[in-house]
């Protein structure tokens, strides 16, 4: 039995690599025998770092994925915020000029009901929508695909106000991901218990440079009050593999007083992980930054620049952890970020609890995975 993958990968984003490990790992623990196909982004940019035989297959190929459609039981279409309209959205252009993640996304599957093949979209995320074109074809791909699990409350609720009805909340798959069982960067062998290592990771955000360019000064300036205090690193992880997100990392640096450790994404996501769990605090505003931290125990707090950040804290009942980008409330800020420092067990509990019963909803995708499989 063969099975489609399609999703953000191949693009060079840790958190996307690790969603498509993760759904890797799941189909193998249902039926190992199952042969993979990857729909990638990039013809050389690596998407899966794990031990499986997959193939792939360029993204915009479309006569080899309609071959490889023929030829599998089942499309994933898998992880992420695939259904949005950041880029607009131009339904002229969808087997074209594939600008907009909603063409890219959806094209897949209607070949794929075209050629009589099951879809699953498997923990996506929905939204934002802004445009009403863009609200009827995400109706009409949701009443297409035959199951659909989302990965938030969020996306959960905007299919169901488009009247959808077969979909079921589950989590990010990313919360499953193993970390790499050791790592090897060196500032954390000669830790001491007095010195704190900060995650700090800021991303490239095009579509409110204000917004995103004052929580960054808020930042910088409460980080570098407190390295006055502590004695502090700063390990500033990037998340992507984008030469223009390296530079934003070097940059932070240069900003920020007291060291300084750049980690650029140049491994696998269970290694990125593996830093992840040795931080003493994660400051993020990548999704998965968040993620990857609070799913091994570490305080986190995130800037939220989509609903999709905020919406992870308020699911894991963390919302005083989160911040909007747009209005950051800085003495709250400075408070937690003090307290997650120096009261670190307290946060590690709460967090712990919460992830547990995350970590739980996910599997909901491997029961549905394990339905659709089964009935073929």
């Amino acid at each position: 039995m063969k099975v489609l993958i399609h999703g953000f990968y191949g693009a060079g984003n840790a958190g996307d690599d690790a969603i498509l490990h993760s759904i890797i790992r799941t189909l193998k623990q249902v039926d190992h025998q199952i042969e993979i196909v990857v729909i990638a982004w990039s013809k050389n940019i690596k998407a899966y770092y794990g031990d499986e035989k997959i193939d792939y297959i360029y993204g915009l190929n479309f006569k080899r994925i309609t071959q490889a459609l023929k030829e599998s039981a089942l499309l994933i279409v898998g992880g992420g915020g695939l259904f949005q309209d950041y880029n607009t959205f131009a339904p002229e252009n969808l087997f074209s000029d594939q600008k907009g993640a909603l063409n890219y996304y959806s094209a897949p599957i209607i070949l794929a009901k075209m050629l009589n093949v099951k879809t699953m979209l498997y923990a996506v995320g929905i939204g934002p929508l802004a445009s009403e074109e863009s609200k009827r074809a995400m109706k009409w791909i949701g009443e297409i695909a035959d199951e659909i699990t989302v990965r938030d409350t969020t996306s959960f609720q905007l299919l169901t106000s488009l009247g959808i009805t077969k979909h079921q909340l589950s989590a990010d798959p990313a919360i499953i991901l193993p970390a790499a069982r050791s790592t090897s960067v060196a500032p954390f062998v000669k830790r001491t218990p007095s010195h704190k290592y900060i995650g700090l990771n800021l991303r490239q955000w095009s579509y409110d440079r204000k917004s995103a360019k004052q929580a960054e000064y808020q930042l910088i300036s409460i980080l570098n009050h407190l390295s006055k205090r502590y004695e502090v690193t700063f390990v500033i992880m990037t998340f992507n593999k984008l030469p223009s997100e390296l530079e934003k990392a070097r940059t932070l640096a240069q900003r920020l007083k007291g060291d300084s450790l750049i980690l650029p994404y140049d491994g696998s996501p269970a290694e990125y992980k593996a830093v992840c769990k040795r931080v003493d605090l994660m400051i993020a505003m990548r999704l998965h930054a968040s993620i990857f931290a609070l799913s091994e125990g570490v305080p986190s707090i995130g800037l939220s620049y989509d609903d999709k950040v905020s919406g992870l804290y308020q699911e894991l009942d963390l919302k005083p952890y989160c911040f909007p980008i747009e209005k950051i409330d800085v003495s709250s800020l400075r408070m937690i970020i003090e307290d997650c420092l120096t009261n670190p067990q307290n946060h590690r509990q709460l967090i712990q609890d919460n992830v547990t019963a995350l970590q739980e909803r996910e599997r909901i995708n491997q029961t549905v995975l394990m339905k659709m499989l089964g009935g073929m």
